[in-house]
């Protein structure tokens, strides 16, 4: 048995602090079950096998949850669950059964994830992005590859065209380089960004660059003087 010198409530869970320097990270909802108090003597031990007998119930009513509000990611449900404090056992127990009530789906995911956001970013950036979630390689690969090259174009033609606009001055290389750099940003490879300033100097978007200007600027080659 330990004395409990320090209780913290922090994102969701409680900071157990016992006396030997031990921490205890218990969920709100167990810890509410269960309280204790500074000063009281706890049987770390006992209150680890309460964590992991009482944890899966109150682990998948916290998944559930959060499913309810937005779709998230396998990697995103196990990291808010293990941040909170639920043992490892429960929390691979809630994945099993999300899984099985078809309440995870990571290929759903990425795909849905690439399209809803393929108006504003290129596959590169939609890639880390699904990755950042957890998604893995494979996964993320085959969202994005989904995406056709000629609505990738569309939107980075879209966006340079309002990039631009918002620009002063002649087209020149410093400019070029710029929009490169923007595009780039947002994930566009370096073809789909080239095609995108041709379209534009083609004069087949709303911009009102000369097109004479833009051509220039794509003929210059990054090792010119």
């Amino acid at each position: 048995m330990e004395t409990i010198i320090e209780i913290k409530k922090i994102q969701g869970s409680a900071l157990i602090r016992l006396e030997n320097g031990e921490t205890l990270r218990v969920p709100g909802s167990l810890y509410r079950e269960r309280p204790v108090k500074k000063g009281q003597a706890l049987d770390a031990e006992a209150y680890r096998q309460y964590m992991l007998l009482r944890g899966y119930p109150h682990a998948l009513d916290s998944a559930v949850k959060m499913l309810a509000l937005c779709d998230r990611t396998e990697f995103e449900i196990r990291d808010k669950l293990t941040r909170a404090g639920y043992p490892e056992a429960c929390v691979r127990k809630v994945i099993e059964k999300l899984y099985a009530e078809e309440l995870l789906d990571d290929a759903a995911y990425a795909s849905n994830y690439a399209r809803s956001r393929t108006h504003k970013y290129g596959r590169n950036r939609l890639h880390q992005e699904l990755s950042r979630r957890g998604i893995d390689r494979e996964t993320a690969r085959a969202a994005v590859d989904q995406l056709s090259d000629a609505d990738q174009l569309a939107d980075a033609v879209r966006l340079t065209g309002k990039y631009l606009a918002r620009t002063h001055g002649d087209m020149d290389r410093k400019l070029y380089q710029r929009t490169l750099a923007m595009l780039a940003r947002h994930g566009y490879d370096a073809d789909i960004a080239r095609k995108a300033l041709e379209t534009i100097a083609r004069g087949e978007d709303e911009s009102d660059w000369e097109e004479q200007d833009v051509r220039d600027a794509l003929a210059w080659k990054p090792h010119q003087e």
